[in-house]
């Protein structure tokens, strides 16, 4: 007995009922497939993006009622903590749950290597390139079998020198020393960290890692993700010019098996473009650089020239290392202090510092 695959409505009104092939059937139950897993891919993300700003607003607004509303009695204090581990802990679990699930992602690609294992290679990447990643990953299993990952706070931090520095005025910190007595807890990752640990900062850079991850791995499925929705699309056009007034309820049926029917509309796959659209650039938290700001590649360049740690530099120009830091990630520098710096440095192209000599009263 021959089977009976088409296209039709499942709706009680009159309705068309279209013949198609075995092999088109199986494509768009593929189709279908693939897109589910796009779907969960991008929302997996959004998770960890959410967790990530989340914290941020949690954080920021501790900073600001900290210099509005001052808190000194112990309760105030506790309750920064705990708001504060709360949403580490929940970073840090999106952050496992996106690296354990994504391996598993997209079985039904035609791809070589696989999905799952270009999806190991990438964060394994991200984690040899990354010391603040690899620190939030011996977090995670820290936080999981152990205890808190915030310790305490340093309250009315003024090493940002701006008008802005209420929404970082107040650093969560993790002892490194703590975390010493975790025997688990990978010495070598410790052994980059210094004593006071700005668990905000790591997972900053942490994010922005795995950024960089979903956008490698989205990149690698883009092609048969988009062919899958234009699969899909041709049925609905197919259907449509056939006569069918309307396509509410279409689906692929093979005749007398309902457990195997394939819905067959694009609203639920519209969510995952806006996804798309919405991440489709790595997590940022600065402003953007005007053309009169320097280059993040030219102010590491110049550091490297001459031959200076961050610290060195930050010094040259008065401000804190983190500030440096925060430059070389992508906050603008303004563009006095890059010239301050080329002339403490004497890389100056126009013009070089003079010591006077200042005879004493």
């Amino acid at each position: 007995m021959s089977l009976e695959y088409i296209l039709e409505q499942c709706i009680i009104d009159r309705h068309l009922r279209i013949p198609i092939s075995e092999a088109r059937f199986k494509e768009l139950a593929n189709a279908r497939e693939v897109l589910s897993a796009a779907l969960a891919f991008e929302q997996r993300y959004e998770l960890l993006l959410g967790n990530f700003l989340t914290m941020e607003l949690a954080f920021s607004e501790i900073g600001l009622r900290a210099k509005v509303e001052p808190q000194y009695q112990y309760p105030a204090m506790a309750g920064f903590l705990e708001k504060a581990n709360r949403h580490v802990v929940n970073l840090l679990t999106a952050m496992r749950s996106y690296a354990d699930q994504v391996v598993q992602d997209f079985k039904c690609l035609e791809l070589e290597p696989g999905f799952g294992a270009v999806a190991k290679s990438e964060l394994s990447r991200a984690y040899d390139k990354s010391s603040d990643y690899r620190f939030m990953c011996g977090m995670r299993n820290h936080v999981q079998h152990k205890a808190t990952a915030v310790h305490g706070f340093v309250a009315n931090d003024e090493s940002t020198g701006d008008a802005n520095s209420w929404a970082e005025s107040v650093k969560f910190i993790a002892h490194r020393s703590t975390l010493q007595g975790d025997r688990f807890f990978k010495t070598r990752l410790l052994d980059e960290q210094p004593e006071k640990i700005d668990i905000r900062r790591r997972a900053r850079r942490s994010v922005r890692e795995m950024g960089a991850v979903h956008l490698a791995l989205r990149e690698v499925a883009k092609d048969q993700v988009a062919r899958a929705r234009s699969v899909i699309a041709n049925a609905i056009r197919d259907y449509q010019e056939a006569g069918a007034y309307s396509v509410v309820g279409l689906g692929a049926r093979r005749v007398g098996y309902p457990d195997e029917d394939v819905p067959l509309f694009m609203d639920w796959d519209d969510v995952r473009l806006q996804l798309v659209e919405k991440n489709g650039s790595l997590p940022r938290l600065w402003p953007d650089r005007t053309h009169r700001e320097p280059k993040v590649e030219q102010i590491v360049a110049l550091r490297e020239e001459v031959k200076h740690t961050q610290a060195q530099a930050a010094a040259m120009v008065f401000v804190s290392e983190e500030r440096w830091q925060d430059y070389e990630d992508g906050l603008p520098m303004p563009e006095g202090l890059f010239i301050l710096y080329k002339l403490r440095v004497g890389r100056h192209p126009t013009h070089a510092l003079q010591i006077l000599n200042v005879a004493a009263e």
